[in-house]
């Protein structure tokens, strides 16, 4: 029997969007456990959150319907194992839990694989963009740090031993300052490489 949403009542309607398996007295006994199991399957949540559920209205004397609500996960289910759904959980870096049957599992995977692909390869991009900017950052605060002990070493109020102690430190950043720009271009040379991995494989994609 196919799921007749026109007949869904407010308040189920309002639990398909919450997506939570806490429930309130008043939405469990209200509760339409097909509406609710095609929106976990179609969202692809694993069958433990059908029990999740039933602890939550066993609280208040509800029974959950396991079969009606196997009824809808089945339906939902359906629309969560595709090709096109399983490219965009694996793009956007979602955990697949194996919830799809085994008719269904085969292309949703073929799809989850060339988004994982997409996935991991712009994260490689971006982990190396932020460990650029944190050198740049290091970089720019060592320049600070060398202006303001040059300042203080021209000034008449430092000591001699504070004058040694500050050119050693200024020697010790700007050595720092070097290894930082030999590392940042290191790592420029590795973005170039990466992009235009991402890019490949973006541009290779059978998926929109």
């Amino acid at each position: 029997m196919k799921l007749r949403f026109g007949t869904l009542s407010l308040i189920t309607l309002i639990l398909l969007s919450a997506g939570c398996a806490t429930m309130s007295e008043d939405e469990c006994h209200m509760a339409d456990w097909q509406a609710l199991g095609y929106e976990d399957g179609a969202e692809g949540r694993e069958l433990s959150y059908m029990g999740k559920r039933r602890e939550s209205c066993a609280k208040y004397g509800v029974q959950l319907n396991a079969s009606t609500y196997r009824i809808g996960r089945d339906e939902g289910l359906e629309l969560f194992c595709t090709e096109l759904r399983g490219f965009s959980e694996g793009r956007s870096g979602e955990n697949y839990a194996g919830v799809c049957p085994a008719g269904l599992e085969g292309l949703f995977l073929k799809g989850y694989g060339t988004g994982r692909d997409l996935f991991v390869a712009k994260s490689a991009v971006e982990e190396i963009e932020a460990a650029i900017h944190d050198r740049e950052l290091e970089r720019e605060h060592l320049l600070d740090d060398m202006t303001e002990l040059g300042a203080l070493l021209v000034g008449d109020e430092a000591t001699r031993d504070e004058r040694v102690t500050m050119l050693a430190d200024i020697a010790r950043f700007k050595v720092r300052h070097t290894e930082l720009e030999l590392e940042i271009d290191d790592l420029r040379f590795e973005l170039t490489q990466r992009r235009m991995e991402y890019q490949h494989l973006l541009a290779s994609s059978p998926y929109p």
